[in-house]
C-alpha cells in the first residue's frame, strides 16, 4: 500500500501506522539524506510549528518547496498527539540503545504529555539518563508561575519514571542553571530536547567544545498535541486550560 495513502487529508494528524508499512524505512533513510534536511527540520522548528503546530504535510510542502514524503517524516518526527504518545509508550523500548548516555533537564512542576515525550525519547534513545531536575532557586528565576518545592518535585518525578519501568535507568541531578552536568560530563553522548528547546542544546555544544569535549548529539522529542491542536504545557495546565494528558477543560 502507498505511505501517501496513509495521510488524513483533512486532519493535522498524520496516521502514526505509516511506520507499519514496509517502505516507510526507506523513505524516512532517503529523507534524512537529503542535503537540506537539517535545514528545514530547523526551521520548522523554530519559524513553523510556533505559529501554526496544525500545519499538514501538504501544507508544509507547499510552504518550503519540499517534496510530500520528507514533509511527512518532519512533521512524523516533530509531532504527536496524546493519544498517540500513549500507544508509543505501551510499546518496548528498543534492546539495543542508540546511545549509552543521554541527558534531558526540566522543573517537571507539573508533570504532563509534554514531558512524557521527553522522558520516552530519551530512554528510547540511551542506555543511562541523566535528568537535570531545577533548584526551587533556578526555577524562580525564569518560571512566571508558583514553582512546586523541589522535594514535591523530584517526588512526583521519580513516581512517574518507576510507573513506566524509567527509574533503574535513570539519575537524577539537581541544577541551577540551564546547563548542569551536560557541558563537563565527558560521558556523555547525546541530549533530549523538546522542538521549542532545541537552541539551548546548541548552546551547550558551543560551551563543550570550548572545553574541548565532543559535541552532543541532539535528538529532539515530538511535540505533545492536546485535543485543540495546540501543544500541551505547564502554563496551559495551570491557567486551566487543559488536563495534564490534553484534555479540554470546558
Amino acid at each position: 500500500m502507498n505511505i501517501m495513502n496513509y495521510i488524513k487529508k483533512e486532519n493535522f494528524k498524520i496516521d502514526r501506522k505509516i511506520c507499519e508499512n514496509e517502505l516507510w524505512n526507506i523513505l524516512v533513510e532517503t529523507v534524512h539524506s537529503l542535503t537540506m534536511y537539517p535545514h528545514h527540520k530547523a526551521y520548522l522548528i523554530e519559524k513553523i510549528l510556533p505559529e501554526n503546530p496544525l500545519i499538514t504535510p501538504k501544507e508544509l510542502s507547499n510552504r518550503l518547496s519540499i517534496p510530500l514524503g520528507e514533509a511527512i517524516v518532519l512533521l512524523y518526527e516533530l509531532r504527536i498527539t496524546a493519544k498517540e504518545l500513549e500507544e508509543e509508550i505501551k510499546k518496548p523500548l528498543p534492546e539495543n540503545k542508540k546511545y549509552s548516555k543521554v541527558a534531558l533537564g526540566g522543573t517537571f512542576n507539573e508533570i504532563h504529555y509534554g514531558h512524557l515525550s521527553l522522558l520516552w525519547t530519551a530512554f528510547k534513545n540511551g542506555e543511562k539518563v541523566l535528568i537535570g531536575l531545577t533548584s526551587d532557586e533556578f526555577a524562580k528565576n525564569f518560571k512566571k508561575y508558583s514553582v512546586k518545592p523541589y522535594s514535591e518535585r523530584l517526588k512526583n518525578l521519580k513516581e512517574t519514571l518507576k510507573k513506566y519501568n524509567w527509574l533503574e535507568a535513570s539519575e537524577i541531578v539537581i541544577i541551577n542553571d540551564a546547563y548542569g552536568p551536560s557541558i563537563i560530563d565527558p560521558t556523555l553522548d547525546a541530549i533530549i530536547v523538546s522542538p521549542f528547546t532545541a537552541g539551548v542544546a546548541n548552546e551547550i555544544n558551543r560551551l563543550r567544545i570550548e572545553k574541548l569535549l565532543k559535541p552532543l548529539e541532539i535528538e529532539i522529542c515530538p511535540l505533545v498535541l492536546a485535543e485543540d491542536g495546540k501543544p500541551i504545557s505547564s502554563t496551559r495546565i495551570i491557567s486551566g486550560e487543559i488536563t495534564f494528558n490534553g484534555k479540554i477543560i470546558k
